[in-house]
């Protein structure tokens, strides 16, 4: 996949969720999600970082720090949700990872307002709300029909992709304000 493709993904997933889980249903089955899409979704968003900081040394650590926090969050979170799928078929596992690598996409691309000081709580909110949004209509569009009971399977993978989203925005600020304290 493209650079093309990926924006194209990006677009879609952000402002038309619906029409993209309903395409994505099909297409999105050979695709692996985690490599194709979120680690470079997650690459531009800590590149974004970049300008905000005045010495490029600690702009490269921050992006590092960034990524590799975004990263094994994804990582831990979508072996948290795999385990939540339970010993049902691959394939829904498969289906609930790639819903949660596209619908963090909000959560990524807000990353460089954590630096915009009180209002970065608010713009990190709507982001976890929206990608909230955007994680039931995939849940709803990829897995609803092999998952009689969905609606309990999205409320305990919403509290951990709010755990985790919280998790990783505290562990980052942290993380800046620890380095940029030297």
């Amino acid at each position: 996949m493209g650079v093309k493709w990926l924006f194209t993904a990006m677009v879609a997933v952000l402002f038309r969720p619906e029409a993209f889980w309903k395409d994505a249903h099909e297409r999105l089955r050979e695709v692996n999600a985690m490599k194709e899409y979120a680690a470079p979704i997650i690459a531009i968003a800590q590149f974004c970082k970049l300008p905000f900081f005045a010495v490029p040394r600690m702009a490269m650590l921050m992006a590092i720090i960034g990524f590799t926090v975004d990263v094994a969050v994804l990582w831990l979170l979508s072996g948290a949700m795999t385990a939540l799928a339970g010993r049902r078929s691959e394939s829904i596992q498969r289906d609930a990872v790639t819903v949660l690598c596209y619908s963090l996409t909000p959560m990524w691309l807000v990353e460089p307002f954590g630096l915009a000081g009180t209002w970065r709580w608010i713009v990190m909110a709507a982001a976890l709300i929206y990608s909230l949004f955007i994680a039931r209509l995939g849940m709803l569009t990829m897995i609803g029909h092999e998952i009689p009971e969905i609606e309990p399977f999205f409320g305990k993978s919403a509290l951990l992709i709010t755990t985790a989203a919280i998790i990783s925005f505290l562990l980052q600020g942290g993380l800046l304000r620890f380095f940029t304290s030297f």
